[in-house]
C-alpha cells in the first residue's frame, strides 16, 4: 500500500502548484555557486538548465521582455556588481522577484551576462515570436 505524506500547506492546492512550490530552488548548489563565480563550465550548464527546465522558462522569457522593453537606465541608477546581478537574478528564477532598474542595467552593458540573456532571447523566440528563428542562426 502507498502511502503519501503531505504538507499543511498542499491541502486544496492543485499539483502543478505544490511542484512549482517545492521546485522553488531546483537550481543544484554546486552550480549556482559555479554561476556566482563565473565559472564557464557551470555558465554553459546554467544555459542548458535554462533552455530545459519547465519551471524556469516562464522567468526567463520575462528577462527577456524585461530588458528588451525597458528604457536605457538613467546615469543616477545604482550599479550592480556581477555577483549582485546573477544573485538577482537566481531570485527571479526562483522566486518570481522582478528585477530592479539597476540589475537590468547591468544585464545590458556586462558581456559576462551575455549567456543569460543568450538563452532568454532563445526561448522568447521559440516561444512568442516564431517569425525571427531564422535570424537566430
Amino acid at each position: 500500500m502507498t502511502h503519501y505524506f503531505f504538507w499543511p500547506f498542499d491541502i486544496g492546492r492543485s499539483e502543478a502548484d505544490r511542484e512549482r512550490t517545492r521546485a522553488k530552488t531546483h537550481i543544484a548548489d554546486d552550480l549556482r555557486i559555479g554561476v556566482l563565480a563565473q565559472e564557464e563550465g557551470a555558465e554553459l550548464r546554467m544555459q542548458g538548465h535554462l533552455m530545459a527546465c519547465e519551471f524556469c522558462r516562464e522567468a526567463v522569457i520575462s528577462l527577456w521582455e524585461q530588458v528588451r522593453e525597458t528604457p536605457e537606465a538613467a546615469v543616477l541608477v545604482g550599479r550592480y556588481s556581477c555577483a549582485e546581478t546573477r544573485s538577482a537574478l537566481f531570485r527571479q528564477l526562483e522566486e518570481g522577484r522582478p528585477l530592479d532598474a539597476a540589475a537590468i542595467a547591468h544585464l545590458r552593458e556586462c558581456a559576462n551576462a551575455d549567456f543569460f540573456l543568450e538563452s532568454a532571447r532563445a526561448l522568447y523566440t521559440l516561444a512568442v515570436d516564431e517569425e525571427a528563428i531564422p535570424a537566430l542562426d
